[in-house]
């Protein structure tokens, strides 16, 4: 079985020229759990294929629990070229599309640097599934892969 999200319409300011006219754009926006140490903390996030790590803001590791005073360190660069600091750890991701339920361990990046929105990127998350977008429906479909160690 695999897990369906349909894509969330947001709102833009100035209508979007290469979707004829829309005056929203589609994004495949998941809501998963974040469950650390002591608490379990809901996040929006953008299923992002360019994004190389799944990326949350440091609130979200004080929020459940995740120390991060020794935690190893990377970076991470987006469209502007700028490198944003990313300390990682190890949590549990939960995610469900009201069908079917997935849990997981994955390693994440957590970053002070201001976010759109968190990213499900390839490390902790798509590196567990086949991930296929249905731009006609806008939908995506996770199915798990041989990599998936979670229930």
């Amino acid at each position: 079985m695999s897990l369906r999200f349909p894509y969330t319409a947001i709102k833009i300011q100035k209508a979007a020229w290469t979707l004829g006219g829309r005056q929203d754009r589609p994004y495949p926006i998941l809501l998963a759990g974040v469950i650390g140490p002591t608490r379990t903390f809901p996040v929006e996030g953008l299923l992002d294929t360019g994004s190389d790590d799944t990326v949350f803001p440091e609130r979200v590791a004080a929020r459940i629990g995740v120390d991060l005073t020794h935690a190893p360190t990377g970076g991470a660069s987006g469209v502007g070229g700028g490198t944003a600091l990313l300390r990682y750890a190890e949590v549990v991701l939960r995610l469900s599309d009201g069908r079917e339920h997935r849990q997981w361990t994955a390693r994440v990046g957590f970053t002070s640097a201001p976010l759109k929105r968190p990213l499900f990127g390839f490390a902790g998350f798509l590196q567990y599934f086949t991930a296929s977008f249905h731009g006609d429906r806008e939908e995506v479909e996770l199915t798990i892969n041989r990599l998936y160690q979670g229930t």
